[in-house]
């Protein structure tokens, strides 16, 4: 190789080293020096998002329990969503589906329908 050639190629690398150097230096800093860089990236995201104009519905979850069936009732907004009845000596369990409030206030109508799960499939 001619010393032009060699002084050319080394010329040509340092150039390179020193753009690659300097684009470094460019970029941001990594996720993990960031304060919050423990957090898992959905939380980060989460972060990120406008915050909702409404709030989150209020949600509870009771158990009501004595000593032959266990009762679980979930309500939304104080309306109840879902009742499951337990039996805690034999038989099977077995879910209430409450009424639509909203489509009637006729206390006639305003009764449950009781679900069986016969099988799952998996």
């Amino acid at each position: 190789m001619k010393p032009t050639q060699i002084a050319a190629r080394s010329a040509l690398v340092l150039w390179l080293g020193l753009a690659c150097a300097s684009a470094r230096a460019q970029l941001p800093a990594p996720a993990s020096s960031s304060p919050r860089s423990g957090l898992p990236p959905a939380a980060r995201l989460a972060d990120t998002q406008p915050k909702p104009t409404f709030p989150e519905p209020v949600v509870r979850n009771r158990v009501i329990q004595d000593r032959a069936v266990r009762i679980r009732e979930q309500q939304v907004r104080g309306a109840t969503t879902a009742i499951h009845v337990q039996p805690l000596h034999g038989g099977p369990s077995y879910s209430i589906v409450p009424p639509d409030v909203s489509s009637s206030t006729d206390p006639a109508h305003m009764q449950g329908r009781m679900q069986w799960t016969l099988g799952t499939f998996r």
